[in-house]
C-alpha cells in the first residue's frame, strides 16, 4: 500500500464521519421542525424510567451471562492471537524470522513402529 491509497482511505473516512454529523443534523432540524422538544422528552420521568428499567437488564444479561464468556475469549484473543502477531509483525520488520519459524524442531520424531 503506498502513500497515496492511504490517503485516499482517510480521506473517504472523513467524508463518513461528515456525513454522519450532516444526518444528526437535518434529523434534529426535522424533530424541531414538528416540535418535537428532545430535553423534555430525554428528562421526563417516563423515559428516565424506561432507561432505568432497560438498563438494569442489561447489566443484568451481562453480569450472569455475558461477562465470563467475553472475558475468555477477548482474553484468548489478545495473548493468543494479538500478541504473538505483533511480535511477528516486529520480527518480520527487523528482517527476522517469526516466532513460529524459530520453532521448527530440527529433527522430527520418529513416529512409532507398527507390525
Amino acid at each position: 500500500m503506498n502513500i497515496h491509497n492511504f490517503q485516499k482511505i482517510k480521506k473517504n473516512d472523513n467524508r463518513g464521519i461528515i456525513m454522519i454529523v450532516i444526518i444528526i443534523v437535518i434529523a434534529l432540524l426535522i424533530l424541531s421542525y414538528y416540535g418535537f422538544n428532545l430535553r423534555q422528552t430525554i428528562q421526563s420521568p417516563t423515559t428516565q424510567d424506561n432507561f432505568s428499567y432497560a438498563w438494569g437488564g442489561v447489566t443484568y444479561v451481562w453480569d450472569n451471562y455475558l461477562e465470563t464468556p467475553v472475558d475468555y475469549f477477548y482474553n484468548f484473543f489478545v495473548n493468543d492471537i494479538w500478541k504473538p502477531s505483533i511480535i511477528d509483525i516486529e520480527n518480520i520488520n527487523a528482517n527476522r524470522l517469526p516466532n513460529a519459524e524459530n520453532n521448527i524442531p530440527d529433527q522430527y520424531p520418529t513416529p512409532p513402529a507398527t507390525q
